[in-house]
């Protein structure tokens, strides 16, 4: 699943991940989008107050967009957020988008957390004072519906379908505080028209030994089928990660254990598969290395292991499958790119993205040749750049949308 450079939630579908500055978010939440054109957006995420946002397309000719998200499906097909919040579409490929961000009505709601499923699946969160609500589209942006939510929350920690029908968020309660985020737990069987609490932690810090504990920060919710499926977050109290598992499609939820790499506390994020069997689940040191840890597990989700920590991977990481990924690397000096064929045991530093790159900030990989990665630079602007052949190389694209 971001409050700093380092906390953004993971995002991820059909075998992809993607974690955008690990101390969260993720991949982790999370981006806060404002629907009008309001400058550099301020998401929760990062701190983009130094970038100017390009012009927000207008009916007419294509004009140039600043990405601050990127979210592709395959080579052609995909979505992105604007900085200054506009929701784009594409069938074309990186160079030409389309604007097709939800018209509301007054007073304008601000949009948060979004989950892109596939060409035509996506959902928004939309937020007006203490009212959330969920808008969703099936046509790729043509339309879009709204449903509001039946209790009132601070946000939407982040979002998850496992196909057009299922879905599961988590919904931060008006009680939440620093280091203690009561949350409730709302499924859909619908696509998203008609959302259920099942589940609200918001009782005490002694909640019982089905239900999730409200003294702790919930960064994620991960299904990977209709009723397995795991939140995770971190206590900063306790010695143990946060890592809850449930059988029943969220009605109950159990501490699952996890090895700590030599004790160090850990903050966990949602869990993607890959099949069945395989997947990851991504988390970081809450120590003044903020390094990442890759568990994985080829049992379903029953077991878990974790790798040494590397405290050059501090930020975004994206996986094509349980054992090849790529993640942005930080140090004072440079913003670099890094690949990994063994689940994140080793990392091996790629070519950088060019000279007047100042800050990558994005990062997803569709294929083990195809991906994208998000930069500022120098002068304060944003670029986005292609590679196709794994990240040994990278061309600059030049991005523009319609409506």
């Amino acid at each position: 699943m971001h409050t700093s450079r380092d906390r953004k939630p993971w995002r991820a579908r059909n075998g992809r991940i993607l974690w955008s500055r690990f101390s969260f978010g993720l991949f982790i939440i999370c981006i806060l989008l404002a629907l009008a054109g309001c400058g550099s957006s301020d998401n929760g995420n990062t701190n983009n107050t130094s970038l100017v946002p390009l012009p927000t397309p207008t009916p007419g000719p294509s004009q140039a967009v600043s990405l601050q998200t990127i979210h592709m499906l395959d080579q052609k097909n995909g979505w992105a957020i604007t900085h200054d919040g506009r929701v784009l579409h594409t069938t074309q490929g990186t160079a030409k988008w389309r604007d097709i961000t939800p018209t509301a009505g007054a007073p304008q709601p601000t949009f948060s957390t979004a989950t892109f499923l596939d060409a035509q699946n996506a959902w928004i969160t939309a937020q007006v004072n203490d009212k959330v609500s969920i808008w969703r589209t099936y046509t790729g942006g043509d339309f879009w519906l709204e449903s509001p939510l039946p209790v009132s929350g601070q946000g939407v920690v982040n979002i998850n379908f496992i196909d057009p029908l299922n879905g599961w968020l988590l919904l931060k309660t008006a009680s939440a505080k620093a280091n203690n985020e009561p949350v409730a737990v709302f499924s859909t069987t619908d696509g998203g028209n008609n959302w259920y609490q099942i589940d609200n932690a918001g009782q005490s810090s002694n909640a019982s030994l089905s239900a999730l504990p409200a003294n702790n920060e919930k960064t994620g919710i991960g299904f990977k089928s209709t009723t397995q499926g795991w939140v995770t977050g971190y206590a900063p109290d306790e010695k143990v990660p946060v890592f809850y598992a449930s059988n029943d499609a969220g009605y109950t939820w159990t501490a699952q254990k996890l090895t700590l790499p030599n004790e160090r506390p850990v903050r966990t994020f949602a869990p993607v598969f890959f099949n069945q069997n395989d997947g990851i689940l991504p988390a970081q040191l809450v120590d003044n290395s903020q390094g990442v840890v890759i568990y994985t597990t080829h049992d379903g989700g029953k077991t878990w292991s974790g790798n040494t920590p590397d405290a050059n991977i501090t930020s975004t990481v994206s996986f094509t499958s349980a054992a090849q990924g790529w993640a942005i690397g930080s140090n004072v000096k440079e913003s670099n790119i890094y690949s990994t064929n063994d689940s994140g045991k080793t990392w091996s530093r790629l070519s950088q993205l060019g000279g007047d790159v100042a800050k990558i900030e994005d990062l997803q990989f569709v294929s083990a040749t195809n991906g994208w990665a998000i930069a500022t630079t120098k002068a304060d602007t944003t670029q986005l750049y292609q590679s196709t052949d794994g990240g040994k190389s990278w061309a600059v694209v030049d991005t523009s949308a319609s409506s």
